[in-house]
């Protein structure tokens, strides 16, 4: 390179240099920092829960009992529907339905024990007679309601029921059913108008009711003194019981063997026995059934009638009555020492041994005793229920007045004799006791084999 163009590079480089040197170092840059708002829009998250509803099962408990349980004869449901209606409101989990069994007591009896003997599970409440209790009990194929089922009868039901009623379904000491849902009890019908007119108050012992009929017949020619069913058969039985205990008399002794030959009992046969012997009561009581015996008070030719509460229903129809208006209705009367008594007819419900569903079962009685579902019973039945407050619900009383003279009667229940040979030893009481009132045994004799058959059936 020649010295020219090396001193031309060299002051090109001193250009540049100077250049640089000119410009100083290079400048740190500035960050300007700013804050700018954006919104984002959020999408709503919902979750949605799905129920599933799982059906649960339900307990299904049978009651068997008559084709009466479809019928209603006043103002509220058939039974079956009310109970149905009043166990789903309150057991929703538990079906009703209905077991319908024969209307005849014999083939009814013989259907249940069939279903007994063969453990049928099926089969969960039943309407037990008063007469067959005894013998259920005895045989093990009824429940004990106080112990043996959990839980136990609600203690604020059976409160409320008529003690008289809770004692004729006990057997042994163990309350076996619950009743009556439908029944019969004895009580002693009376002309009011009469007994008024000739200053006499209602009769309180056997002796006043005599004394009475006598003083009015003598006064009212053509009227007849005291009716009642004497015919060779059940009803005749009920008449002896209520005599019986009026007279201080008892079934059995502590023994168990048959104490209706004991003096009080004596005195009770001879007192029916006399009434026929004295014309108070015609002769023909022995042939009358219970519809036969209530015609002539019914056609105003009779003082006084024993029978059950049902002619209450219809005593002041002018259609079929010719007191109306004319009668009152009491308690049976008692001697001294004996007791007021109206023999008890009734049906209880009771669970099987059986039983594959006792504790449904339990609940499905409580609500049929409970006061709801006996009110409806009542207007749809008839009076005789165990509930005490049925007596006096002001829509029971509208429908049927006569319900306080059937509460004072109640008070009067005497259970049926409780025995496993009850049928039997019915069979022989009304033999005796019809041979006695008919003549052809006295009294005493017809008492004496009457006990002595008696505890020949029942082992004593």
């Amino acid at each position: 390179m020649s010295r020219e163009r090396k001193w031309l590079v060299g002051i090109c480089i001193l250009v540049v240099l100077a250049t640089l040197a000119a410009c100083g170092p290079t400048p740190t840059p500035q960050v300007i920092k700013e804050k700018e708002t954006v919104v984002v829009p959020v999408k709503e998250t919902v979750t949605v829960k799905e129920t599933v509803v799982v059906p649960q099962e339900k307990t299904t408990v049978t009651i068997a009992y008559n084709q009466y349980f479809n019928m209603t004869f006043g103002p509220a449901d058939p039974p079956i529907v009310a109970i149905k209606k009043a166990v789903e409101s309150k057991y929703p989990n538990i079906k009703v339905e209905l077991l319908v069994t024969s209307t005849e007591a014999k083939t009814w009896h013989d259907m249940y024990t069939t279903w007994f003997m063969a453990k049928d599970p099926t089969v969960d409440i039943l309407g037990v007679g008063g007469y067959w209790t005894a013998e259920f009990a005895e045989a093990g194929w009824l429940e004990p309601l106080n112990d043996g089922v959990a839980p136990d009868v609600d203690p604020k039901i059976t409160a409320k029921l008529i003690p008289a009623y809770l004692e004729a379904h006990t057997y042994k000491g163990k309350l076996m059913g619950l009743g009556p849902w439908w029944g019969g009890i004895g009580g002693l019908y009376y002309r009011k108008d009469l007994l008024e007119k000739y200053g006499f108050k209602p009769p309180q012992t056997y002796d006043d009711v005599v004394t009475i009929a006598k003083t009015i017949m003598a006064k009212e020619p053509g009227m007849t003194g005291w009716t009642w069913s004497g015919k060779k058969d059940v009803a005749l039985v009920n008449r002896w019981f209520e005599y019986l205990y009026g007279f201080g008399g008892k079934y059995f002794d502590d023994a168990g063997k048959c104490a209706m030959n004991s003096p009080q009992a004596l005195a009770a046969l001879e007192y029916m026995v006399n009434l026929i012997k004295d014309g108070i009561s015609p002769a023909e009581v022995a042939t009358w059934k219970e519809e036969d015996s209530m015609v002539r008070f019914v056609s105003g030719q009779a003082i006084f009638h024993t029978g059950r509460q049902d002619m209450l229903f219809w005593l002041d129809n002018p259609e079929k009555s010719k007191v109306v208006g004319k009668w009152g209705f009491i308690p049976n009367p008692a001697q001294p020492g004996g007791r007021r008594s109206g023999t008890y007819e009734g049906w209880a419900f009771a669970i099987s041994k059986f039983s594959d569903s006792k504790d449904a079962a339990l609940k499905v009685l409580e609500v049929m005793f409970d006061f709801p579902v006996q009110k409806e019973l009542n207007l749809s039945q008839g009076p005789v229920q165990a509930h005490m407050d049925v007596y006096t619900d002001p829509d029971v009383i509208k429908n049927n007045p006569n319900m306080p003279l059937i509460e004072e009667i109640a008070k009067t229940a005497l259970a049926p004799l409780s025995s496993p040979q009850y049928p039997e030893i019915a069979d022989i009481l009304a033999e005796e006791i019809h041979a006695a009132i008919t003549g052809l045994k006295a009294p005493k004799a017809a008492l004496t084999d009457a006990c002595a058959r008696i505890d020949l059936a029942t082992g004593h």
